[in-house]
Order: C-alpha cells, then sequence, then structure tokens
C-alpha cells in the first residue's frame, strides 16, 4: 500500500468506532546516545544521536536471505503450530482524546484471546499536560472491546501531576486481573523531576481493584532523588513481568547509595502486590555495572524461577549493552557470564540492549548503535548464550545489523517465534526528517527473512512524522503477535495518537 492510500486509509478509520490512539513522552528521546532515562519520560519519539549517513560499520546483515535452519513449517515447537509465511495487517490508528496524546507502549495477551495494551492519555497536547495511566482491550481481531472499562478504556491517574506518568509494561494475572507498571512523579517532591515507580491493577471489567497494593496501587519509591549538574537522578520503572503463579516482577532503576548515578533494580511482588521479602532485600535487588549509570529495560522470568534484565550503559563514551541473571531468591547467578553479569564493547560508539527474549536456551536482543560517529544510528541484534557469552554462530560474529536508508534507525523490542525466528519491532527512517513503524523478521540463525516485506523488512507509514511502533506480544496459540505503538505528528508537539498491528504468524 502506498503512502498516499495509507493516508486516506488512516483518515477513513478516525471515524470508525475501531480507531483509538497513544504515544509515550512528548519529548524526542535522546537515549541513543547513551543517556540514562532514569525517571525521565524523553524516550517516547525518535533518537536524536543524529550520525552520518553510511553503514560502513556494518557487520551483518550481508546477503541475509537464507537460513540452513530453514523459516517455514518448522512447527510442532507449541504443542503442533505450523510456523508458515509472516504477514501484517493494515495498521489501526487510534484517537482517544480529540485534542491530547494517546500512546501505547506496551501489549499482551490474555488467556481469554484478549489483547492488551497500556500506555498514557492526556487532555491537551501540552508537554506539561497531566498524564494518565490507560489499558485498551481489543478483541482477538484487533477491535476495541467497548464493554472494557469506559468505553473499551481503563484509566487512573495514580499521581496527579504533568506528563511524568508513564505506563510500559502489562501483564494479566492467571485470575484475569490486568497489572500495570508505571513511572510517576513523586508526590509532594520538593523538585518536580523526582520520580518513584508504581504498579496499579484492574478488575476483570476494567475497573481499579482496589483490593491491590492501597487502593489499587502499589508505589515504590526505591531511593531519594537527587539534583545533579542540571539534571536529576531519581527511580525509573520500564518493565513487568510476572510468574507463573501471577507473582510480579518490575524492573527499573534507582539511584546508587551515597553516590549520584544509578543502579539497576528488581522488585518481586506478591500476587497482591506487597514486597516479597524472601527476594532480596525486602524485595528488592540493586546490580551496579561500573559505577555508571543504568539504562534498565525489560525483565524475562525463567521457567527454573531465574530472571534475566537487559539494559545498557555509557562506560566512560562507549555505550555498551548488558544483561544480568538473577537465581530464584535475588542472588547474582555465579554460572552467567561474569558474577552473573555479561557485558562487552560491541561498537565503538553506541550498542544497545532495549530488549531481551529467549531463544531455547538463549537470549536474543534488540537495539540500536553505531560503530563510528560517521554512521547512521542501526538496528542492532545479539544472541547471548545460556551461560552468559556472546554467540558468535549468530548474525555476523554475534551480530545483526538493519540499516533501512542511510538514516537513524531506532529497535524497541523484540519476540521470539515457536519456530524460533525472531520479529523485532520500533521505527525506521525513509528520509532524514521522517520515521515510519518499522518491522522486521530474522531466520534463528540472525539472517533476514526473505519471505517478509522487502529483504525482511517492512515499513508502515501510520499517518505522522514521528511513527514507531513500542510494544509486540505472541498470542496464546503462537498464531498472531499484537503491535501497539505511536502516531506522533512532530516529536513532543502537535496530538499523538496510538496504532495498533497485527501479524499472522501461523497458517
Amino acid at each position: 500500500m502506498n503512502r498516499t492510500i495509507f493516508r486516506t486509509f488512516l483518515g477513513t478509520l478516525a471515524t470508525l468506532a475501531l480507531v483509538a490512539g497513544c504515544s509515550d513522552d512528548p519529548t524526542p528521546a535522546a537515549d541513543a546516545g547513551g543517556t540514562t532515562d532514569a525517571g525521565q519520560s524523553t524516550d517516547a519519539g525518535q533518537s536524536t544521536d543524529a550520525g552520518g549517513t553510511a553503514d560502513a560499520g556494518g557487520t551483518a546483515d550481508a546477503g541475509g536471505t537464507t537460513d540452513a535452519g530453514g523459516t517455514a513449517d518448522a512447527g510442532g515447537a507449541d504443542g503442533g503450530v505450523a510456523m508458515g509465511r509472516i504477514t501484517a495487517n493494515a495498521p489501526i490508528a487510534i484517537s482517544l482524546s480529540s485534542t491530547g496524546h494517546d500512546r501505547l507502549f506496551g501489549v499482551t495477551w490474555g488467556a481469554d484471546g484478549n489483547i492488551y495494551a497500556t500506555g498514557v492519555m492526556t487532555d491537551t497536547a501540552e508537554t506539561t499536560a497531566d498524564a494518565r495511566t490507560i489499558v485498551l482491550r481489543f478483541r482477538a481481531d484487533g477491535t476495541r472491546d467497548m464493554t472494557f472499562g469506559t468505553n473499551g478504556i481503563a484509566s487512573h491517574n495514580i499521581v496527579v501531576g504533568t506528563s511524568g506518568e508513564v505506563a510500559r509494561g502489562i501483564v494479566v494475572q492467571p485470575s484475569g486481573k490486568i497489572v500495570v507498571s508505571a513511572t510517576i512523579e513523586h508526590a509532594g517532591a520538593a523538585d518536580a523531576r523526582d520520580r518513584d515507580l508504581a504498579v496499579v491493577r484492574f478488575n476483570a471489567n476494567g475497573t481499579l481493584d482496589t483490593t491491590f497494593g492501597t487502593n489499587g496501587v502499589t508505589v515504590l519509591d526505591l531511593s531519594d532523588g537527587e539534583v545533579n549538574g542540571s539534571a536529576y537522578v531519581a527511580d525509573s520503572n520500564w518493565g513487568l513481568s510476572q510468574y507463573s503463579d501471577g507473582r510480579l516482577v518490575v524492573t527499573g532503576a534507582a539511584k546508587r547509595m551515597g553516590a549520584q548515578d544509578t543502579d539497576y533494580a528488581v522488585v518481586r511482588l506478591s500476587v497482591d502486590g506487597a514486597r516479597d521479602t524472601a527476594f532480596g532485600t525486602n524485595g528488592v535487588v540493586t546490580v551496579d555495572i561500573a559505577n555508571r549509570d543504568a539504562s534498565p529495560r525489560n525483565a524475562l522470568v525463567l521457567a527454573d524461577g531465574s530472571i534475566v534484565m537487559a539494559g545498557y550503559y555509557n562506560d566512560g563514551g562507549v555505550v555498551k549493552p548488558m544483561l544480568f541473571k538473577l537465581t530464584p531468591a535475588g542472588q547474582r547467578d555465579a554460572t552467567f557470564g561474569t558474577n552473573g553479569v555479561w557485558t562487552q564493547t560491541i561498537w565503538g560508539v553506541v550498542a544497545e540492549a532495549y530488549a531481551a527474549v529467549q531463544q531455547g536456551s538463549n537470549f536474543v536482543t534488540a537495539g540500536y548503535g553505531r560503530n563510528m560517529n560517521t554512521e547512521s544510528i542501526d538496528w542492532l541484534s545479539l544472541r547471548v548464550t545460556g551461560a552468559g557469552a556472546l554467540d558468535t554462530t549468530y548474525g555476523t560474529a554475534g551480530i545483526v545489523r538493519i540499516d533501512h536508508n542511510n538514516f537513524n534507525d531506532n529497535a524497541r523490542t523484540l519476540v521470539a517465534l515457536p519456530d524460533n525466528r525472531i520479529i523485532m519491532v520500533g521505527g525506521g527512517r525513509p528520509t532524514e526528517t521522517n520515521s515510519d513503524a518499522m518491522v522486521a523478521v530474522l531466520t534463528p540463525s540472525g539472517a533476514r527473512d526473505a519471505t517478509f516485506g522487502t529483504n525482511g523488512t517492512q515499513l508502515f507509514d501510520l499517518g505522522g512524522a514521528n511513527d514507531f511502533f513500542w510494544g509486540a506480544a505472541t498470542s496464546p496459540d503462537a498464531r498472531t503477535v499484537a503491535v501497539v505503538g505511536v502516531r506522533a505528528v512532530v516529536a513532543g508537539m502537535g496530538q499523538d495518537d496510538c496504532a495498533l498491528m497485527l501479524m499472522n504468524v501461523a497458517r
């Protein structure tokens, strides 16, 4: 579908009851250069680490169209679903408010077969507009379930304030209750930039579940915020995951005690939102790497109860990816990497692990970076073994690099399919001033899946100048991947809308 036709299509959808809308933060993200994003919500648009136009440092993707392991019909890995050629439906743009920002950053599926997406919405498009946490429920065909909450929206303003409330993490517990994690303003703070972590739970019908935490919310104030020059060091949240019994794992960052940098933070909560004192110290584990600011991302709860968390940090001017592994009790797992941590220099300037998923016994990441300042920022995927070492059999010497058109591109997250193919989502730039939502499909070994899009990648113009996909999740039956994101007119300006897209991944 060409861009003109698609813009017309979106305009038509805007008049329908299906249409909704969401985005991250009103300001463009500056984290491509390795800033910490700790406590601040400035990671919603594109990265601003503009570089050159060459892909000279590219270490992967050469050819990338074949895979000895095969990309189709692997089947059976999840109990018989035959994985076929992957196709994507046209994205649906969703405008919830006529004058404000509507943004979706996280998505999951419930056992009921419905899709649950979280983000924030505001009543105006001002950068200081008060953001409130939302959950939308969609049926499996992508239509919004208007019986959920109010007109299909569950909403709660955790802290009345400004734009500091940013919800990203979402799970549906075995009970059918929906739990969301967010960064929130610190209530009553002397400095308006102070932040806490929060977890809120909704009933299956979209009402606030007041039996959870305190009146429906658990607030995690992990450290006292502190001014550091012109910046402010504070807590932040990024991810939320759960055990099979519904216990919760919240990931983010907290200021390091006695210092002015942040550490990675993992918090384990009971099913009903109380800190699990059997985990770490009063339910909290912090991990410091090289006394550098932590940029936390998501965590995976493995089958044995251990936890693997992804992120990155700026080590003296070079941004490095990292994964660490915790035992079920919250101790660093000494069998993984070095004292439980894997990190290394991948490229000379920036290499981020923005998200990680499990692929067999390995961990595959999605992120972005560049090797030299003269290059553009490109999508980056790495594979780390279960023992915590870079798997050099993946891509080219362990690295997959995807450049769309010699402009800055940013991958945000990924899912692994039952046949071990990888779907990455984020944004790609057809021109220097325009970002479209983008999807890439990789074979199990990290080559591009040539059966999808153009050599494994496809752009989706959502109708804005700053379009991004932010979240992705695979359905319980492994047949569909739901992808959510933001249609932004201009980064930090104008009215933003949400977007939902369904991808068919099985016959």
